[in-house]
């Protein structure tokens, strides 16, 4: 895998250390995202289309633009925000996740659809409340447990006041993970979880 270039190079020296550092932790945070899903909701495409292009700018300026752009297209990608868009869901099962003691008050539901025959992905639709906002670089993650592990993470995404909808697509086999989980953070950091719920293996 090719190295990231070095972004105090790309900025220049004269770059307070402190948005160097900031826009480090934007690039780790979008190369940690899984491939995108097999389809982007025309909502998002559209949002995309109507992006103003204002005046230009100093290459420095436009490449920190660029980063910050990269990774909220593909944080919404996966969930960013509330993606209920009206569209059908055929629910195959659900499970409700169950708030630990790092997340009193919290509750979720993920809820699993049929899986399509032409691609083999899965939609799901995570309704999630009572978990609070967090910074502008901090995002949430649904996660499947294997072994007491993080196995693989479904989506990330943000939350708003009151109850947030996000549509994620995967392509694993649910059943083959022995739990659902919730929580902050990157994926090497180890987070604990915030809600949790067994997968009926049944």
């Amino acid at each position: 895998m090719r190295e990231p270039p070095d972004l105090r190079e790309l900025l220049g020296d004269d770059s307070p250390e402190d948005e160097v550092e900031r826009l480090r932790g934007v690039d780790a945070l979008l190369r940690s995202v899984p491939a995108p899903p097999h389809e982007i909701p025309l909502s998002l495409t559209q949002a995309v289309e109507q992006v103003a292009i204002g005046p230009a700018r100093t290459p420095r300026r436009r490449i920190a633009i660029a980063l910050a752009f990269a990774v909220l297209v593909a944080a919404l990608a996966f969930g960013v925000g509330r993606w209920s868009g009206g569209e059908s869901f055929d629910e195959s099962w659900n499970a409700e996740l169950v708030a630990t003691g790092d997340a009193p008050g919290a509750e979720a539901v993920v809820r699993v659809g049929e899986r399509d025959e032409e691609t083999g992905n899965l939609e799901l639709l995570l309704d999630v409340s009572g978990l609070p906002p967090l910074g502008p670089d901090e995002f949430y993650a649904l996660w499947l447990v294997e072994d007491g592990e993080w196995g693989a993470t479904c989506g990330y995404f943000s939350v708003g006041e009151g109850e947030t909808t996000v549509r994620m697509t995967v392509s694993y086999d649910i059943r083959e993970f022995e739990a659902w989980a919730v929580s902050t953070g990157h994926p090497n950091e180890h987070p604990p979880p915030l809600l949790r719920a067994e997968i009926d293996a049944a």
